[in-house]
């Protein structure tokens, strides 16, 4: 029976009807589903509607790898801006983790918004922003060897480095361009003056905690508040660190170089020593479409070869790029690229820039962006730095490269023995000769020593370190210094006895109760403020004193900030009326407050420099908010889902 099956599936219309079956979903889903599962690690992404002429949408993905790579890019920027005050327990809130996502969410949407409206920045513009990299100069001069070989240190390649500067530029065009176009009118500029110089009249008064307050607290009470609130009675988690340091300023090497060496280190590095001829250009760009055909492509060719002939008979070059470039990056600045030098450019571009005079021309050329015209606006001549110039500088690095190498390979030994051995300091310590050292007792908001230092605090209660006792990986407290840790002991949190913290509960149940009854008390006399009853007569009531505080503004001193702020917020009051309001300045302190004048600032005060100042302010606060605004148009057109719980 089985045979007459297989022949009946092996031939015949049966066959058709169940190859024809299976080829269907193979189609759609393709053959490596069925034979591999499909892991999602994206945290975002977003959905690209495709151009009308095509079927389907694409779909953009932030990987768990580029999130990953970002935060802790974020996490070492903000240790190194906080300093002492870094909390590594705050990077845990999956509410920062957002803020990192969606700032990479948001470089996405640019990106996407720049490809679909056709942004391009040409080589020269890229160019010009690698030689104003200060990282990239000597002696405030774009040097190649410079920059080859701090890429290098960076493990970056320069293709890639150009390609990810290149990406960035795209991305902060448009922003930019949306930026340039904010303004603020005088209108605007007034009504802020008014604002901004608004001064007030207030009275106030400190409420007394109520008097009738119940002060006493049972055991039960106790009892029952302990049991809510254990967790909040604990002794802190401590450990004490084991670590082994190697610090560079103690590594002993030679403090003089011979000179033979120092000269052989000059000839190796002679092209470092050669400043190359600079040339400050400007260019117009007309753009030209990757898919252009031959019609396009010459009309964009007679338009820059007019363009050309229209600058050679004196017509202002910085107009007409201004004018006619299709080069947002620098037709504002009338096509200024700036200095350049070669080996960063197009090569035919380069060629044309080298083969014109100062003051010269070019014809079009052509290059991967369309066609430019080129206008070379003055030349810095090359020059060699001798030894004797030199030399100095050469013997520092030697002697500091040196040092680098003894601290590299010490570390390099150190890293060795610890991987051999990841449960213990102490082989490590004897085998390289450095002192094994300890830390006293310290809870996750640090110590003293090394333990003080954040990035050690956060090894150290870490899983890999706490939890499964291995040694940690170097730590950097500093250039050329780094420490390696090891928890030695481990005291874990736990709950305080009731007898321990009694004291401390019944102060907290009073408070709370004298807090609940200021709030209520507050809220009572609001109401009746609100109602119509004056303030002196409520003063009065429980006993406070009414002040009066006259012709206030908004950075008023002497007065707490959050009265300052509601005085403020309060509406303006009706003539012959006030404004009334409350403020709470934490546990049980509250005050009442009323407004009874407003004087709005006179614009004619400011003089027209100040006045100018202020409207750039203005519009650089009004250009980030459209910037914002047109992110969130982004967002509402692109659909972009999250994925939080891969973060």
């Amino acid at each position: 029976m089985l045979q007459k099956l297989r022949e009946k599936t092996t031939s015949g219309w049966l066959a058709f009807v169940i190859v024809g079956l299976l080829i269907i979903p193979f189609a759609f889903f393709g053959v490596n589903n069925y034979f591999s599962a499909q892991v999602a690690t994206w945290v975002a992404k977003i959905e690209v509607p495709a151009p009308w002429w095509q079927l389907g949408k694409d779909t953009r993905e932030i990987s768990q790898d580029e999130f990953r790579s970002r935060f802790e890019q974020y996490r070492q920027r903000m240790r190194q801006t906080l300093g002492d005050a870094y909390d590594p327990r705050q990077f845990d809130d999956i509410t920062v983790k957002r803020q990192v996502l969606d700032a990479l969410i948001e470089e996405q949407l640019l990106l996407i918004a720049a490809e679909r409206n056709g942004v391009v920045v040409p080589d020269a513009v890229v160019a010009r922003e690698i030689m104003n990299i200060p990282a990239f100069q000597v002696d405030g001069r774009f040097d190649q060897t410079q920059y080859r070989l701090l890429l290098q240190s960076q493990g970056m390649t320069i293709s890639g480095f150009e390609r990810q500067l290149r990406e960035d530029l795209v991305r902060q065009l448009l922003p930019n361009q949306i930026a340039r176009s904010a303004f603020v009118s005088d209108a605007d500029l007034d009504a802020f003056i008014r604002l901004r110089d608004q001064r007030r009249d207030i009275d106030y008064l400190a409420l007394p905690v109520p008097r009738d307050v119940d002060e006493t607290v049972t055991d039960e009470q106790v009892q029952a508040w302990y049991a809510e609130r254990t967790d909040r009675y604990r002794s802190p988690e401590r450990v004490t660190l084991e670590y082994v340091e190697i610090d560079a300023s103690n590594i002993a090497v030679p403090t003089t170089i011979d000179e033979q060496t120092l000269r052989d280190r000059y000839q190796e590095q002679r092209a470092r020593f050669v400043e190359p001829e600079q040339r400050l250009a400007s260019h117009i760009l007309i753009q030209v479409p990757a898919n252009a055909d031959a019609a396009t492509e010459q009309r964009a060719r007679d338009r820059a070869a007019d363009l050309a002939r229209q600058a050679r008979e004196g017509a202002d070059f910085a107009d007409l790029a201004r004018t006619h470039s299709d080069d947002i990056g620098s037709r504002n600045d009338g096509g200024d690229l700036g200095w350049i030098e070669q080996g960063l450019l197009d090569a035919d571009f380069e060629r044309a820039l080298y083969a014109l005079e100062v003051g010269g021309v070019s014809e079009p050329v052509r290059s991967s962006d369309g066609w430019h015209v080129i206008l070379l606006r003055d030349v810095r001549e090359g020059e060699v730095r001798e030894f004797a110039e030199v030399r100095d500088a050469l013997e520092r690095e030697l002697l500091e490269s040196e040092r680098e190498r003894a601290f590299s390979e010490l570390g390099g030994r150190l890293l060795d023995q610890t991987y051999r051995d990841p449960t213990s300091l102490a082989p490590a310590a004897e085998a390289l000769g450095l002192e094994l050292k300890r830390t006293g007792p310290f809870g996750r908001d640090g110590g003293t020593g090394i333990a003080a230092n954040p990035a050690v605090i956060e090894a150290a209660f870490s899983r890999d370190v706490l939890e499964e006792r291995n040694t940690s990986g170097p730590i950097e407290l500093g250039p050329n210094r780094i420490v390696v840790i090891r928890v030695a002991e481990h005291e874990p949190s736990e709950p305080l006895p009731l007898a321990q913290v009694r004291d401390r509960i019944e102060d907290e149940i009073r408070a709370e109760r004298r807090a609940e009854a200021a709030r209520e008390q507050a809220e009572a006399l609001l109401a009746r403020a609100r109602a119509g009853e004056a303030l002196d007569v409520l003063a009065a009531e429980v006993g406070a004193e009414l002040r009066q505080v006259r012709d206030i503004d908004r950075v008023t001193g002497g007065l707490d900030r959050a009265i300052v702020d509601e005085a403020f917020r309060l509406p303006r009051p009706a003539e012959g009326e006030v404004s009334v309001g409350s403020v709470a300045l934490g546990g049980d302190s509250y005050v009442l407050l009323a407004v009874s004048g407003v004087r709005d600032g006179d614009p004619t005060a400011l003089d027209a420099t100040f006045r100018g100042a202020l409207k750039q302010q203005l519009a650089r606060a009004q250009s980030a908010i459209e910037v914002q605004a047109y992110i969130d148009a982004l967002r509402r057109q692109f659909p972009v889902s999250v994925a939080e719980e891969r973060l």
